[in-house]
């Protein structure tokens, strides 16, 4: 469903962004209209005269991008035509089109011209990228109108708050992702290496040891091609964590201005990273590896262990169902002083501002989020972490129930983690595209290429504080 390439999650060039700026301030969106709130209850009153019946809602068409596959969206398009159309809203009917190739792109060039569709699907970067540039729909109106504090604490907070970006709730939370370790118990065993602790009760040092053990077990019988652990460390969703454990700070604060990575905290970390992938090479490099993100170094049987996201189906398919390997997830370790960290993606569902149907918008987007669509689509029919706290546990069993060789696979990890509260969203600059356009090609330098050690982010902090200087909140 979800394609492993190497790039999924890299932050967008500023190259297409700059070339539609100037475009955006002629054709800048309708501001969101503010919903009606519900009327206050009345007084009972004595039976009213029989009135003629209210007038036949104006039917609606709305245009839905899903990036769910093709073994997933007739199960899509099922829900929503039976649970939200026929069953709540007659009125409104969508239409629910594949995502394509390049649709990150395409989508952009589509708002900057208004044609693009109403509702879309995306992350985090992609969403602070737009939020900068004012091209969502603001929900926050309709949250505050129509949604009870009960129905918002069912959410992770992390999710919940990580999808209001500058003053505007700009998703309805869609699944999470979370990383774990993903370890192959087929090579543990084969090296005679005990397993990572299931209760977490383990610190970096004893990871380091881990991986230091099975790369001494397998260069010992001559398996020269196999590396202990793989860490995408290029990535910006998968490098802060560690940085966190280590109670260092990418950024002074949330929308911050001051980079922390010269620190001292920071920079601990990131000779931690530097030394398991270059000096000690207990995680691989990119090159050992092809250039695979991390899920599939194990299906190649490359690495033992990796750092990656929770996808059970999909994960168990590739796997156990086609590779005939043994795995299992457990918690990533602890920091020296005892601080766990690991993304939780704020993946969400979205609406484009330039919608001509606010308001049928926003119930779509309230749907996809809710209970129904989450525990049939989301959870039964494409196999991934519902965003509601109440669903966890029957996520476990269902998935169980669809795959009975997740038995003895830890899926009670992913519970825990969102239980602890350790799951994080990324963090973010106030000027997150300077940012990120000086912190991506450094991390490539470091953790792709071993071109620059740890202490190359010294000066790329300097760089990156420079480049806020203007930036106002």
């Amino acid at each position: 469903m979800f394609s492993d390439k190497l790039s999924r999650r890299h932050f967008l060039s500023g190259v297409a962004v700059a070339a539609a700026g100037m475009a955006l301030a002629a054709c800048a969106p309708k501001a969101t209209p503010t919903p009606a709130a519900k009327p206050a209850q009345q007084p009972t009153a004595a039976p009213a005269q029989p009135t003629a019946a209210p007038a036949k809602k104006e039917q609606v068409t709305l245009r839905y991008m899903c990036r769910s596959g093709a073994d997933y969206l007739p199960g899509v398009i099922k829900n929503i035509d039976e649970d939200f159309t026929a069953a709540q809203f007659p009125h409104i009917k969508v239409n629910v089109e594949p995502a394509p190739d390049g649709w990150v792109e395409k989508l952009l060039a589509q708002m900057v011209a208004g044609t693009a569709v109403d509702v879309f699907e995306a992350w985090g970067n992609i969403f602070y990228n737009w939020t900068e540039r004012d091209l969502l729909l603001d929900l926050q109106p309709y949250v505050d109108a129509k949604m009870t504090d009960a129905e918002i604490s069912d959410y992770n907070e992390f999710q919940w708050e990580g999808l209001f970006m500058k003053g505007k709730r700009i998703g309805m939370p869609k699944y999470i992702n979370l990383m774990t370790l993903t370890i192959n118990k087929d090579m543990f065993d084969k090296y005679g290496v005990d397993y990572p602790p299931e209760n977490g009760e383990w610190n970096h040092d004893d990871y380091t040891n881990l991986l230091a053990t099975l790369t001494e077990k397998a260069r010992s019988k001559g398996d020269k091609n196999v590396w202990a652990g793989w860490l995408p460390g290029w990535s910006w969703d998968r490098f802060w964590n560690h940085i966190h454990m280590f109670e260092g700070k990418i950024v002074d604060q949330k929308y911050g201005k001051v980079c922390m990575m010269d620190q001292p905290e920071a920079q601990a970390a990131l000779k931690w990273m530097y030394d398991m992938e270059w000096t000690w090479n207990y995680h691989a490099q990119p090159a050992q590896v092809e250039n695979k993100w991390p899920g599939d170094t194990i299906a190649a049987g490359l690495v033992m262990t990796a750092e990656d996201g929770t996808y059970p189906i999909s994960r168990n398919k590739l796997f156990r169902l086609e590779k005939g390997i043994r795995w299992d997830m457990r918690h990533v370790p602890k920091g020296p002083t005892g601080k766990r960290s690991v993304l939780g993606t704020t993946d969400a569902f979205s609406g484009t501002k330039q919608t001509k149907h606010p308001d049928e918008t926003w119930e779509l987007l309230h749907f996809l989020s809710g209970p129904i669509h989450q525990e049939k689509v989301i959870v039964k029919n494409n196999g991934i972490i519902p965003v509601l706290k109440s669903l966890i546990k029957k996520f476990i069993q269902i998935v169980r129930e669809v795959e009975p060789t997740l038995q003895d696979v830890r899926l009670e990890t992913i519970d825990e983690i969102l239980a602890w509260g350790y799951a994080e969203d990324t963090p973010w600059f106030c000027n997150q595209v300077a940012a990120t356009d000086i912190i991506n090609p450094a991390l490539q330098k470091v953790f792709t290429d071993g071109g620059a050690d740890h202490t190359y982010f010294i000066e790329i902090a300097k760089q990156v504080t420079e480049s806020q200087k203007d930036c106002t909140a």
